[in-house]
């Protein structure tokens, strides 16, 4: 079954910077913490991970590349594309900022 996971409501409203060391709520405790794990689980059973992007008070770039870009950079922009479904409303520019500015420059 696929999973679902709100970020404002499951990690926090306000988010970090890039690293854990700079802070609370980083793009890199998020990635170690929530994205890999459960997209590793959706990879693992043929599903898909949905992010809701929306409630929170803004997205920093780096808490974004540190994040989503890890991913596309260790496990290929293809398959994290394919698993991984991005849903907002108030922050759709965000999606499309994934989309064109992290993953589709995403060498692998």
């Amino acid at each position: 079954m696929a999973k679902i996971f709100n970020i404002a409501q499951e990690y926090n409203r306000i988010l970090g910077g890039r690293w854990i060391r700079l802070g609370e709520f980083s793009g890199e405790d998020f990635y170690n913490r929530v994205l890999e794990p459960n997209f590793k689980e959706a990879c693992q059973n043929n599903t898909t991970f949905t992010v809701e992007l929306d409630g929170t008070t803004g997205y920093p770039s780096s808490f974004l590349d540190q994040s989503f870009g890890e991913l596309a950079r260790r496990y290929g922009k293809d398959l994290v594309k394919n698993t991984v479904i991005l849903k907002a409303n108030i922050f759709a520019w965000i999606v499309e900022y994934i989309n064109t500015e992290i993953w589709d420059k995403t060498e692998k």
